[in-house]
């Protein structure tokens, strides 16, 4: 199967607009969705991490979905997550997406038990039996295992519609290699923040940004000055996300936790993370508010940062 051809640049890892008594927001939904396409966000991952996908039911996930569907125009890339503890439960995701008509589905390998080779096969081999293009998504901090670029070729000698790979390590190492070993025929996104730059560098075809939910013009910005040669501006952009990303860490929280309050604080209320993920308090609000005042000023991008 040849490498597909979905659009290049920042797709965004869309949170999931969710009420305390996790009532999925549609109105806002809709709000975050038309600001990132106003923005020049190529298309969405979700359901992943910032989508809260394996904090929520099966049947919430399927509602988020449809709603996704019916809010993101037919000529913006979808990639959905269908990751779940049970491998039953990933095909029913699966199967719905499809009938969506989201046919590009992205899984993390099996969770929880340790899997090898001949797992990681039967576990592809099972959604690649459906009509779609297969994503590995690899996040080796939250299942437990890497999925390397020789583990992914020969995974796709036995699953012809295994096209594309989602990576999360965070390694500029990583990014290279998967870029040597993978670019002909596979689709790669990078998922790390702090990456974007290098992503463009090497010769990835995406990166999928979590926190370009709360400041897609920022990374957008980064695109356009790398293609135009300016790579001093768009180091400088990449140090602001990473000072934005950092948050995070100081906080000790979720980088989608931080990303929720800098919605809210930017005027779309995307409610609540999910439980048991806990919001930040108002003193570091206030915190988050002055920093995305600081990074907006140093970047020199005209904006309304209170949409």
């Amino acid at each position: 199967m040849p490498k597909p051809d979905l659009p290049k640049g920042v797709l965004t890892a869309l949170v999931t607009p969710v009420h305390q008594r996790e009532e999925v927001l549609r109105e806002s939904l809709s709000t975050l969705i038309e600001f990132q396409l106003k923005s020049g966000i190529k298309g969405f991952y979700t359901l992943g991490t910032y989508g809260e996908g394996l904090l929520l039911s099966v049947s919430k996930r399927k509602k988020i979905l449809s709603m996704i569907t019916e809010l993101i125009p037919s000529s913006f890339i979808i990639i959905n997550n269908v990751s779940a503890t049970s491998l039953e439960d990933s095909l029913e995701l699966a199967k719905h997406s499809i009938d969506l008509g989201v046919k590009n589905i992205a899984s993390l390998p099996p969770l929880y038990y340790r899997a090898g080779i001949r797992e990681l096969m039967n576990f592809y081999s099972s959604l690649g039996k459906l009509e779609c293009n297969l994503f590995v998504y690899n996040n080796p901090s939250k299942a437990g295992i890497d999925v390397t670029p020789d583990i992914i070729k020969q995974l796709r000698y036995n699953i012809p519609n295994l096209v594309g790979v989602k990576d999360s390590t965070g390694s500029v190492e990583r990014v290279i290699d998967i870029v040597l070993n993978l670019a002909n025929d596979f689709y790669i996104g990078i998922a790390n923040d702090t990456l974007i730059l290098d992503s463009l560098i090497y010769g990835a075809d995406a990166h999928i940004c979590g926190v370009c939910n709360a400041i897609p013009e920022l990374a957008v910005e980064i695109v356009k000055s790398f293609e135009r040669g300016d790579i001093k501006r768009a180091s400088h952009l990449q140090i602001l996300i990473a000072r934005f990303r950092n948050l995070a860490k100081e906080y000790h929280v979720e980088g989608l936790v931080l990303t929720k309050a800098a919605l809210k604080i930017r005027g779309i209320n995307i409610g609540c993370p999910a439980d048991p993920l806990a919001a930040l308090s108002n003193s570091e609000i206030t915190s988050i508010r002055n920093a995305l005042e600081r990074i907006y000023m140093e970047a020199g991008i005209k904006h309304n940062l209170y949409l």
